[in-house]
């Protein structure tokens, strides 16, 4: 009987860890940002839109700039969502125990 939970135990301790591994991880994506530089940047190109004096130039960096932020947003509500799912919890109560922060490139 030793030798049988002490194997489900350690099968149980490797689970676990797997599990927490893949927690560490969906938390670090909900983390994810555009490089501070990019942010600033794409905060500047919006303000220019909004004025209307963008380059054809500017238009394309602030639409690839857009695109990175939109995904990068996408991925982290699909990994908020996994939590989400993992805790059995509300989404309010998983976003303020990970430190979830919106972000001002619309996430």
């Amino acid at each position: 009987e030793l030798r049988e939970f002490t194997q489900q135990f350690m099968e149980w301790q490797e689970q676990n860890g797997v599990q927490m591994e893949e927690e560490t991880a969906l938390i670090q994506a909900t983390q994810a940002r555009l490089p501070a530089a990019d942010e600033r940047r794409l905060k500047r190109l919006i303000a220019k839109s909004e004025r209307g004096t963008l380059t054809p130039k500017e238009l394309d960096e602030y639409r690839a700039l857009a695109q990175q932020a939109e995904q990068l947003n996408v991925t982290r509500m699909e990994a908020l969502a996994e939590l989400v799912r993992r805790w059995g919890k509300p989404a309010p109560t998983v976003m303020q125990k990970i430190g979830w922060e919106g972000g001002d490139n619309g996430a």
